[in-house]
């Protein structure tokens, strides 16, 4: 008896948590305020590094970079995250989470962010004015070096200048039967018309005549 008195004390005395749980309700809330979420990306050139700006972020959120599992928040009602030291030419996730207890572990959106390849030798003098593909600003140099890149620039941008010469149009020698199979249905219509005609005024001659 005494057992089941010191029992029912400790359970009196030590507070047992019960974890709430997160209802629907709550998940459609957090997923609306989550989908207003948007971003944008900029590029260091000194650093080579991108960063990335989300925004329009409720505080009742947190977003997670799951590439390193780094968590950002805001302490504004709709502010802004930045998320920096990004590799050119990385996919970035991020997970938005709310920040509820109750809900905190459930995944309400996710951003994919797909990060340009930088290309360090659009600046070359071979480049001005230079309207070939691997120069543009945007394009994954990384295996070539510097003077591999030149390069194969060259031999594209010759290959591109090369003359395409078209073939000359042979001149068609016509004979007679040529030209009667080439104008057969004018020809044709011609005699039609003139014999009509000539047939008319003959018959009319002969009308006079009598």
């Amino acid at each position: 008896m005494n057992n089941l008195k010191r029992i029912i004390l400790l359970a009196l005395i030590i507070p047992i948590s019960v974890k709430a749980k997160c209802s629907n309700q709550e998940l459609t809330r957090y997923k609306t305020l989550a989908s207003n979420v948007n971003n944008y990306y900029e590029y260091n050139e000194e650093s080579n590094k991108f960063n990335i700006t989300a925004y329009n972020v409720s505080n009742e959120l947190r977003i997670i970079n799951k590439n390193d599992n780094s968590s950002y928040s805001t302490n504004d009602k709709f502010g802004e995250i930045n998320i920096g030291n990004l590799n050119p030419g990385d996919t970035i996730t991020l997970g938005v989470y709310p920040q509820n207890n109750n809900c905190k572990d459930y995944r309400v959106y996710t951003i994919y962010v797909n990060l340009p390849y930088y290309n360090k030798y659009y600046k070359e003098d071979i480049c001005t004015n230079n309207n070939n593909q691997l120069c543009s600003k945007w394009v994954n140099t990384s295996s070539f070096s510097r003077e591999e890149f030149v390069q194969k620039v060259k031999q594209e941008s010759s290959g591109q200048q090369q003359e395409i010469k078209e073939p000359e149009e042979e001149m068609k020698k016509y004979g007679f039967f040529d030209f009667i199979a080439d104008f057969y249905i004018p020809i044709l219509l011609v005699i039609i018309v003139g014999g009509s005609v000539a047939i008319y005024f003959l018959d009319k001659k002969r009308k006079f005549d009598f």
